[in-house]
C-alpha cells in the first residue's frame, strides 16, 4: 500500500513542482495527478507524460492515479457517452505513459432528466465496452461513489462491477463520501477485492462538516 495525496486538495493557484514539494515535506509517498490542471492534458505526448512522470519521481514521490476528466457515462445523449467514453480512453492512455495502473472516473450523475434505471443501464453498457480497451492499455478503470445520487449502495456497485465481470474495472472506494449515508467499513468488506484505490478525508458525520 503507498499512501499519496491528491492535487484536489493542493492550492490551485500552485504549480505541480509546489505540489510536489509540498507532497513531500508532508511525508507522502505518491500523488493522484489531476488532469484538470494546466500542466496536464489528455492530449499530451508520451514523452512530455514520461517527463511529468520523472519530474515526480525526482522528488521521491510516485505517480499513483489520475482523475479529473469528464466521463458522463450515464447520460441518455450518445454523443456524450461517446465523449465521456473517448476522454476515459485518453485517460487511461496518458496513465500508462505516467506508471499508475488505475484510474478514478465518476461515471456522470441521475438527475431530474436522467431516470436511475437509465443512468444504471447507460453506464453498464459504457463500462463493458471500455472493460476491453483497459485491458489492452493494462490501466484499471476505478469508478468512484460520489454525491451524484447514483450507486447509493454497495450492493449495486457490487452488482454493476460483477455484470461488467473485468479485472479491468473496479471501484475507487471514497470513504468521506459514505460516512452520510452508510457505514465505510461495510462498503470495504462488501466490495472487497473489486476496490481498486481508496479516497480518506476529513468529512464528519456529525454535522456534516470537513
Amino acid at each position: 500500500m503507498r499512501i499519496a495525496i491528491s492535487q484536489l486538495v493542493l492550492p490551485r493557484d500552485k504549480s505541480l513542482d509546489e505540489h510536489l514539494q509540498l507532497a513531500k515535506s508532508a511525508g507522502y509517498e505518491g500523488i493522484e495527478l489531476s488532469f484538470r490542471r494546466e500542466e496536464l492534458n489528455l492530449d499530451m505526448k508520451e514523452s512530455e507524460l514520461q517527463a511529468i512522470r520523472d519530474k515526480c519521481l525526482e522528488y521521491g514521490v510516485v505517480p499513483c492515479s489520475a482523475c479529473g476528466v469528464s466521463a458522463p457515462l450515464t447520460s441518455p445523449n450518445r454523443d456524450e457517452r461517446e465523449k465521456g467514453k473517448e476522454n476515459v480512453v485518453k485517460l487511461l492512455r496518458c496513465a500508462k505513459a505516467l506508471g499508475i495502473d488505475a484510474v478514478l472516473v465518476v461515471p456522470g450523475a441521475v438527475t431530474e432528466s436522467v431516470p436511475y434505471d437509465a443512468a444504471y443501464e447507460n453506464c453498464l453498457r459504457s463500462l463493458m465496452e471500455l472493460a476491453p480497451i483497459a485491458e489492452e492499455i493494462g490501466v484499471a478503470i476505478a469508478v468512484e461513489n460520489v454525491w451524484n445520487r447514483f450507486l447509493l449502495s454497495p450492493l449495486e456497485m457490487r452488482r454493476m462491477l460483477d455484470e461488467v465481470d473485468s479485472p479491468y474495472v473496479g471501484a475507487y472506494f471514497d470513504v468521506g463520501n459514505v460516512v452520510i449515508f452508510g457505514y465505510p467499513e461495510q462498503w470495504i468488506r462488501i466490495l472487497g477485492p473489486k476496490i481498486k484505490k481508496v479516497h480518506f478525508k476529513d468529512f464528519r458525520r456529525k454535522g456534516f462538516q470537513w
